[in-house]
């Protein structure tokens, strides 16, 4: 899985490195330099995925960073 996770602002926040399973949903691991930040797999998170384009759209919740 090489994808690059945007923010809908069009903010890159990174690649997503690992996928965690965590038994209720998947967590990525998305990872930009020294920053890593972690993205619940849930719908309220993820807009969209492109498959084509390596792309995921994100609406990140407020303290998610």
């Amino acid at each position: 899985l090489d994808m690059e996770v945007w923010t809908q602002a069009g903010e890159l926040l990174g690649r997503v490195e690992e996928i965690l399973g965590t038994g209720s949903n998947d967590v990525y691991v998305v990872r930009q330099g020294e920053q890593e930040v972690l993205i619940p797999a849930i719908q309220d998170v993820i807009v969209a995925v492109d498959v084509e384009k390596g792309r995921i759209t994100v609406d990140l919740p407020e303290g998610l960073r």
